[in-house]
Order: structure tokens, then C-alpha cells, then sequence
């Protein structure tokens, strides 16, 4: 197996934690209303998705790349490879984003401190994916990703936006980031 693959392993660990983010909020959904509700189970399926469905797609794409498995669907898997890939190296961005925005959600649904629920693992989050993805990236892109990771804290915390607002901007940042990240796909699936 190629090296760059098992890099590629490690970008799993974003969706995992979106997944298990949407489960707690699920929980909290649920502790809250004191019933079941849609919203609730909606969490709940987004969480099964991010936490299974993804990662499956995506082993199960590399292994049969890499051990020449499905030989009449190469194009297929080898588009879902490329589309794999640039969800897990842009989509790393929106995920955090969205981690961001269920963590905020959920500290103004139960209470608790801003730095330590939504901060703190905001900006570990951001820095793992700059320096995985941006590692050896040209122009200084991990400084400028981990950068806007800091003033983007720095901004939000300085003027002191509430739990709501965070979740709110966060969920709007993650939405364009996911829309520009396909329209990307799209135009780069093209021309190669």
C-alpha cells in the first residue's frame, strides 16, 4: 500500500468525532425535550453516517484500488477515491466547523464554559488538520490555515458572541466551505 494512504487513514479521526458530536447532541436533544423527537433523530443519523457509512466508503474504496479488486468499476472507484480524498483534505475544514457548531449548540442548550467545550477543542482540531493535510504545502498554507483557526477564536471570543451566535456562524461557515469543497470537485473532476 502506497505511504500517502495511510495519511489518508488518519483524516478519519475528523469524522469520527463529528459523529460522536452528533450523538451527544442527539442525547442532549432528547434530555432536553424529555421525549423523542425529529431533530433528535436526525442527529442520530448524521451520526451513524459520519461515524459508519463515510469511513466504510472510503476503506472500502482504497482497499479495492489497492488490491486491483472490481476490475470493470475501476473509473467508479477511482472517482470516488478522487471525491474521497477531497472530502477528507477540504472537507477536514467544514467538519471542524461542524464539530464547532454541535459543541456550541450544545453548550447553550446545557450551560458550561465557551473555552473549554468549543475553544479549546476548535483550535486542536484546527491545528491536527493543518499540519496533517498542509504539512509539507507550499507558501506557508499550514501557518495561514492554523492562523485563521486563532484570529477566527480571537474575534469571536474577543467580542464575546454567545453560544447561539457561535453555532450559528459556524454552521453557515461549514455550509459554504461544503458547497465551494463540491463545486471545487466538480470543476476539478473536469478538467483531469
Amino acid at each position: 500500500m502506497e505511504g500517502y494512504r495511510f495519511q489518508q487513514f488518519a483524516y478519519l479521526i475528523i469524522p469520527l468525532i463529528a459523529g460522536i458530536e452528533f450523538f451527544r447532541c442527539a442525547r442532549s436533544v432528547r434530555k432536553k425535550a424529555g421525549k423523542e423527537s425529529a431533530r433528535a433523530v436526525t442527529m442520530d443519523a448524521c451520526g451513524y453516517a459520519f461515524i459508519g457509512f463515510i469511513p466504510a466508503v472510503f476503506l472500502f474504496t482504497i482497499l479495492s484500488l489497492e488490491y486491483r479488486r472490481f476490475p470493470l468499476l475501476v473509473q467508479v472507484l477511482h472517482r470516488f477515491d478522487r471525491y474521497g480524498v477531497m472530502f477528507f483534505f477540504l472537507g477536514s475544514w467544514w467538519q471542524v466547523f461542524l464539530i464547532t457548531a454541535l459543541r456550541a449548540r450544545r453548550t447553550a442548550d446545557n450551560g458550561g464554559s465557551l473555552l473549554f467545550s468549543v475553544w479549546m477543542p476548535y483550535l486542536v482540531l484546527g491545528a491536527f488538520i493543518s499540519a496533517l493535510i498542509l504539512w509539507a504545502a507550499p507558501f506557508n498554507l499550514m501557518w495561514v490555515s492554523i492562523f485563521w483557526f486563532v484570529a477566527s477564536f480571537g474575534l469571536l471570543a474577543a467580542i464575546r458572541v454567545s453560544a447561539d451566535k457561535i453555532c450559528k456562524v459556524f454552521m453557515i461557515l461549514a455550509i459554504f466551505v461544503l458547497v465551494g469543497e463540491n463545486i471545487l470537485f466538480v470543476i476539478l473532476d473536469a478538467i483531469v
